[in-house]
């Protein structure tokens, strides 16, 4: 019987960046580490007077699924950016002529990037470049 680990920390430097991982309910893998280490890498050159990266991969408590959570908190000189790439669920528009809002079918699917860590990682890295990139904008006064 394999354990999951709750709430394990680990702490590396990417250059400038000091990055820290927690991982919550998902068991640390070294392979995910390094690609939280590749994209904060990245994250530099959007903006270099980034100074710190703390990720935080979970899943939920009580699912047995493989739906993951991705929170980045990237510290910049006097603030603090807060990215969160959380699962959700797909809605399905009805073929209904009323003006009725799009419902939730029992059938929901997970969205597919929630299921692979990776997938998971890498989106919510993206969500950070662009946040990061419109950060930068409004510092230089674009």
């Amino acid at each position: 019987m394999r354990t999951i680990a709750k709430g394990i920390t680990r702490h590396r430097d990417a250059n400038n960046v000091h990055v820290q991982t927690t991982y919550r309910n998902v068991e640390p893998s070294d392979a995910i580490d390094a690609l939280i280490d590749t994209e904060a890498h990245k994250l530099e050159k959007f903006f270099a007077r980034a100074t710190g990266c703390r990720v935080l991969v979970e899943r939920p408590h009580g699912r047995r699924g493989r739906e993951f959570g991705v929170r980045i908190d990237i510290t910049v000189p006097g603030d603090e950016l807060v990215i969160t790439h959380a699962p959700g669920v797909h809605q399905e528009s009805r073929n209904d002529p009323s003006d009725e809002p799009p419902r939730l079918s029992k059938s929901a699917e997970v969205d597919a990037a929630h299921k692979d860590l990776q997938l998971a990682v890498r989106d919510a890295f993206r969500k950070a470049t662009r946040r990061l990139q419109d950060y930068a904008r409004r510092k230089r006064g674009e």
